[in-house]
């Protein structure tokens, strides 16, 4: 029988960027422009090849604003003043194109809160399932929430091979209480057809309960014949059940020191992120006992905003005034710097349960920590709870537009400089990545993907063969499943790592 799943649309703008390093002749051309007086009858002598390759890495220069054509008895080229930064930088000069994409169109299913792209879940407007209507059973709304987040959306978007997103728009919700996505459920087999892959572990359950309530509510209604009492135009033809679906997990190379356990592991990384980090941390706690275990947090951050890194302390409750934390971290920040203190040194209570670290270790690098772990206070967790330390790029800027989104919240508070500062270091990790020479492709039988807000499950919705770190905190603005928080699922071999109990000491 029909079974109907009441979903969301939302329409996604977003800029991707694509790019390459220059070749070795175009920076050696750009060398040679450096020292002065080159014209093309001097480089030719100088490099000895084709006058048509010259001439296209002449073309490529001068399109990237490089170099300037100066007239004269016989033209030459000079340098311009970003040619001057390129030629003298420490990093290889690279071509970005970046260009408006197409919008994505993302659907997120109202039971659970799972997101998912449209081709992956083509849902039904109520005057499209005439046929269907009256005898389907729905499954019922448990999630009220009308947003979703830049984190949830980026692994969804469309992109070719050495393209990355450069920039997510403002999500609009475009559809809500007007779309259904139909699944065929049979109960006897206890099968569901329709669902993406992803949304099955979650759905399925529910879905064979709805169809089972209609069973008994209606025993003896028949199912409407497929061939009879059609419309003159049938829009819904059938469920559609596609095995394909576009990976949402990101190939890691995990190993053993990669996975935290307990608070001296996590007080060794947050140590590490404030002593190495180039320009900005993050740090977000779940839960908060106290202004005083806020002001000896915010004072162990001093000597990196002496140091003119940005930290930003994102709280997730507390029992205090949030004012109070500001004014904490306000003081602390003008100690140790002056001048800029209260602008490096940032905090908000954010009502997410997130518990997660990220720092910029290098320019273009990233690392974070997801965890189990609360970092502070009474609250901190047990001895065993586990975090995972992320390297992948892509799952760093995953992670960055998360913290983006702590900041601006579910109302988009008004917040501009560090939503901007986290998205604009995102943005510069994929690009390194896929822009580096050294680049390999690592493919690993291990996965990790990070969950966002109503994507997190429940402990008991982990499948076993996986394993899951990471905190969240329930929603009751969300509806009934609301939640606020980030998760790190990990899939393979991997899984086991973080899933391992350590052997007591002694």
């Amino acid at each position: 029988m029909i079974v109907l799943l009441p979903v969301s649309k939302f329409r996604v703008p977003y800029d991707l960027a694509r790019g390459k390093p220059y070749s070795r002749l175009e920076h050696m051309v750009l060398n040679a422009i450096a020292d002065g007086g080159a014209t093309l009858r001097s480089l030719a002598e100088a490099f000895r090849v084709h006058d048509r390759l010259l001439v296209q890495a002449v073309v490529t220069l001068v399109n990237a604003g490089w170099v300037a054509v100066q007239g004269g008895p016989q033209a030459s080229f000079v340098l311009t003043g970003a040619g001057h930064v390129a030629a003298t930088g420490n990093r290889e000069p690279v071509s970005v194109i970046v260009e408006t994409a197409r919008p994505g169109i993302v659907v997120m299913e109202r039971h659970s809160g799972q997101v998912a792209r449209q081709s992956e879940a083509r849902p039904y407007r109520r005057d499209d399932l005439t046929e269907v209507w009256d005898a389907a059973s729905r499954i019922g709304t448990r999630v009220v929430r009308d947003s979703v987040d830049e984190a949830q959306v980026q692994k969804l978007l469309h992109r070719e091979a050495g393209e990355w997103v450069r920039r997510i728009g403002r999500i609009e919700e475009i559809s809500r209480d007007a779309h259904w996505l139909p699944l065929d459920v049979d109960i006897d087999a206890k099968q569901v057809l329709g669902l993406p892959p992803p949304w099955r572990h979650a759905l399925t359950a529910p879905a064979l309960a709805a169809a089972a309530a209609a069973v008994a509510r209606f025993p003896r209604t028949p199912a409407t014949p497929r061939g009879t009492g059609r419309p003159a135009r049938r829009r819904f033809l059938g469920v559609t059940n596609d095995e394909r679906v576009h990976q949402r997990g990101t190939s890691v190379l995990l190993a053993a020191d990669d996975v935290l356990r307990g608070g001296h592991a996590h007080a060794t990384a947050l140590a590490q992120a404030l002593q190495s980090a180039q320009t900005s941390v993050a740090l977000a706690i779940p839960r908060l006992d106290g202004s005083e275990v806020f002001e000896a947090l915010a004072a162990g951050c001093a000597d990196a905003v002496a140091r003119g890194v940005r930290v930003d302390l994102l709280i997730g409750s507390t029992d205090g005034d949030p004012a109070d934390l500001k004014a904490i971290a306000n003081r602390i920040g003008y100690g140790a710097d002056a001048r800029h203190g209260r602008a490096l040194l940032r905090t908000r209570v954010t009502g997410s349960g997130a518990s997660l670290l990220l720092w910029d270790s290098a320019p273009g690098q990233l690392v974070g920590v997801v965890t189990s772990h609360a970092w502070v206070g009474q609250t901190e967790g047990s001895s065993q709870s586990a975090g995972v330390r992320v390297l992948s790029p892509a799952l760093c800027a995953d992670l960055a537009r998360a913290v983006a989104s702590l900041w601006t919240g579910r109302s988009g508070d008004d917040f501009t400089g560090e939503p901007l500062r986290w998205r604009h270091l995102a943005d510069k990790v994929e690009e390194r990545a896929a822009l580096s020479l050294d680049a390999a492709v690592n493919v690993t039988a291990t996965t990790a993907e990070l969950l966002v807000d109503e994507e997190c499950l429940a402990m008991d919705d982990v499948q076993a063969s996986d394993a899951a770190v990471g905190l969240y905190v329930p929603d009751p603005a969300g509806g009934d499943v609301g939640r606020r928080g980030v998760q790190l699922i990990v899939c393979g071999p991997g899984a086991q790592l973080v899933r391992a109990t350590p052997d007591p000491p002694g």
